[in-house]
């Protein structure tokens, strides 16, 4: 069966790329077959959940099609001929398998959806030099930053420099902090290439917030940056501490989050309220979290305790708990569920994620290593893979989470975040129930390593 796939993936590349405008040819194409997907059996409908299309991009695309697309010479016609013929041999339901594994195939070939990269270099009138190390002692450059300059690792920075691409080094400073301190700046590296990814037009004329975007609606959003880091005294993530047990884990996590975004929300209050192209528009704090060793096994469980609250009891059946403060030093109680509340009103929205990390780059990048990653499904619970890296798959999207506050006085509307793997939160006053609306096959958390060395976050 899988030389009739071959074969057929073959033929239905030469027809599209046969056309004017292939790349367009190729989407509708897919998009139809979804479109037609939805009628079929259990294991088509739940397959198409993992290419990462929404169903408002497919529903309704049979109805516009076009001769390219679905003449006589068309992908489509030949498709159908090739499933009527296998109905005959294998069965309907076996056929359909078929079809759907075919456009798969298509899907992956021209990296639409779960396949997607964009591998576009951009250019900018002041780029960033991230790998022209700056300093002479090298006992001042980041762990993180050494371990990418080893000869192995030039793919990691060719992908990270892509990231990059079109970024402005606007005060001079980046190109150092990124050796030097490192966490902070590759957070927003990767941030800048999300927002490339979403259509989102960076103005970087504006100093301040870190990124003020302009979707394509023309709605301003300012982005401020930031990462949970170590204490002063804690060691920081590149050091193998033990792993602190989970309870510990978690509170140390919430404290330095809730921290970060503090620290931000008073920035706000006293200096970015005051510019002309914040007032009355969203204000949006994106955290990542660095602040202990495995940092990135936290998923969403220290995020949901600082914004909402609650968290889960894993000794007792993983169910859900109130979480109303952290101790920090344990001593001091810190107030959790800042989205309960009105306190934090000036804050639209939350972007997190644990996996903008180097193994984001890693993904996307040559490199032989191995990838364990966990995925959700909305009937089968957690799905683990253990994959090689050519043959694991997630876009540079994948495990972003948009937390809503209820209470802001500038809303951020979803449409801005609306793709199939990122993670929408919402959060209900008088229920005061999570509405996590994360997807089918979407990642919760995802680590790489070579056969041989320790993980990489």
């Amino acid at each position: 069966m899988q030389k009739i796939i071959d074969v057929a993936v073959k033929e239905l590349i030469s027809i599209i790329d046969s056309k004017k405008h292939s790349k367009k040819v190729a989407m509708q194409f897919v998009l139809e077959e979804l479109d037609a997907a939805r009628q079929g059996n259990d294991y088509v409908k739940d397959k198409i959940k993992s290419f990462y299309f929404n169903e408002s991009d497919y529903i309704g695309a049979m109805e516009s099609s076009w001769e390219d697309v679905d003449g006589p010479t068309g992908p489509q016609q030949f498709l159908v001929v090739l499933t009527m013929q296998l109905s005959k041999e294998i069965g309907i339901d076996n056929a359909a398998m078929v079809r759907i594994s075919i456009v798969e195939y298509i899907v992956c070939h021209y990296k639409f959806g779960r396949y997607y990269l964009d591998e576009e270099i951009r250019r900018a009138t002041k780029p960033l030099k991230l790998f022209d190390v700056l300093v002479d002692d090298e006992n001042f450059l980041h762990p993180n930053f050494k371990y990418l300059l080893e000869s192995k690792n030039k793919p990691l920075v060719d992908v990270i420099s892509r990231w990059a691409s079109g970024f402005e080094d606007r005060d001079n400073k980046f190109n150092y902090e990124f050796q030097t301190t490192f966490n902070s700046s590759f957070w927003e590296v990767y941030l800048y290439q999300c927002f490339k990814d979403l259509n989102l037009n960076v103005d970087f004329s504006k100093a301040s917030p870190d990124f003020t975007v302009k979707t394509s609606s023309n709605e301003i959003i300012n982005i401020e940056a930031v990462t949970a880091n170590h204490a002063q005294d804690s060691s920081p993530e590149w050091e193998n501490e033990k792993l602190k047990e989970n309870g510990e884990f978690l509170n140390f996590a919430s404290v330095r989050i809730l921290n970060a975004i503090n620290s931000k929300h008073k920035k706000y209050l006293s200096t970015y309220s005051k510019f002309e192209h914040v007032v009355g528009n969203p204000f949006v704090v994106a955290v990542a979290p660095f602040e202990q060793n495995m940092f990135f096994i936290q998923n969403n469980e220290a995020i949901n305790r600082v914004l909402y609250g609650q968290g889960i009891d894993k000794d007792n059946g993983f169910t859900e708990v109130e979480v109303p403060f952290a101790l920090k030093n344990e001593k001091v109680a810190l107030d959790l569920g800042i989205f309960t509340n009105d306190k934090y009103k000036e804050v639209s929205a939350i972007i997190f994620s644990t996996m903008g990390t180097l193994s984001k780059a890693i993904t996307q990048s040559s490199l032989a290593m191995d990838i364990r990653s966990s995925r959700y499904h909305d009937r089968k619970g957690l799905i683990m893979e253990i994959k090689e890296n050519n043959k694991h798959f997630e876009t540079h999207l994948d495990g972003l989470q948009i937390h809503h506050n209820p209470y802001a006085i500038n809303k951020l509307s979803k449409d801005v975040f609306d793709r199939y793997e990122v993670t929408h939160y919402y959060y209900d006053i008088e229920s005061r129930f999570i509405d996590n609306q994360q997807k089918s096959y979407t990642m919760i958390s995802r680590s790489s390593w070579p056969s041989s060395s320790k993980t990489v976050p």
